[in-house]
């Protein structure tokens, strides 16, 4: 099922059609909004240009945050390596003692 959300950015109104909830949209056009009127807030510079580097800003955001997420699954990759080697050493223990 579609939604469609009319949200308010940067003071213009803009109908968002998506399968997402209207919560998240709605949370997704904030963060937009939020980040144009900081940069707006620091600078004398053009619009467009505010929403470039708000967008910049953005996918900085995401690529560090993503950056942080692979480094989350190596080490619970590692772990769960760790963890199956652990088993395994139990198990032959465990046989080891039966034996004695």
């Amino acid at each position: 099922m579609l939604n469609r959300v009319v949200v308010n950015i940067d003071g213009f109104d803009y109908t968002v059609v998506s399968e997402d909830s209207e919560e998240h949209i709605r949370k997704s056009a904030a963060l937009v909004d939020k980040n144009i009127q900081e940069v707006k807030a620091s600078t004398s510079l053009s619009t467009v240009t505010s929403v470039v580097l708000a967008a910049m800003n953005i996918a900085d955001k995401y690529y560090k945050a993503q950056d942080g997420t692979d480094g989350l699954r190596l080490q619970v990759k590692d772990y769960a390596e760790e963890c199956a080697r652990l088993r395994a050493e139990v198990a032959r223990l465990k046989k080891e003692a039966k034996k004695a």
